[in-house]
């Protein structure tokens, strides 16, 4: 364990997009929706902030560790995010488009940052960022999937 500018740059990535979102927000947003059980709210909000904060807390480890196909896949997974993220960009922002299906996968924008924490977590040959990221995969498929049911 030991801080490494690698452990901070990790997590950036996937939040970078959120971070714009905020000076960017959706149109068009529902009034109101209807919420899922506030379990899995706590799994993802849980699951969230220990897969930003493992990567720091595990940086020289993190540094240390040779790209491999783990390494290669987290970055496809970024990079299909990142396409996502475009789309809703090129689409004025409509919130809908935040769970539109991509390629026939449904919901991308909540899969893909939940695919990239796992691999870490299997990059890393750590429990402790593995099943956080399972948890966290969870609870935001779940709720992501209770929005998309309800705006499609």
């Amino acid at each position: 364990m030991g801080l490494h500018i690698k452990g901070f740059i990790i997590p950036l990535l996937v939040l970078l997009p959120n971070l714009i979102f905020i000076f960017f927000p959706p149109r068009n947003a529902p009034d109101s929706l209807a919420s899922t059980p506030l379990i899995f709210t706590i799994l993802e909000r849980a699951g969230q902030i220990t897969c930003f904060m493992m990567p720091i807390l595990l940086g020289r480890k993190l540094a240390e560790q040779s790209l491999g196909l783990s390494a290669v896949l987290m970055a496809v997974c970024l990079l299909i995010y990142y396409v996502c993220w475009a789309r809703f960009y090129w689409n004025a922002r409509e919130f809908a488009v935040l769970f539109t299906p991509w390629l026939g996968i449904p919901i991308p924008m909540a899969v893909f940052p939940a695919i990239y924490f796992m691999l870490l977590g299997f990059w890393l040959e750590s429990w402790l960022l593995l099943i956080p990221a399972f948890l966290f995969a969870v609870g935001h498929l779940v709720n992501s999937w209770n929005v998309y049911t309800q705006v499609r």
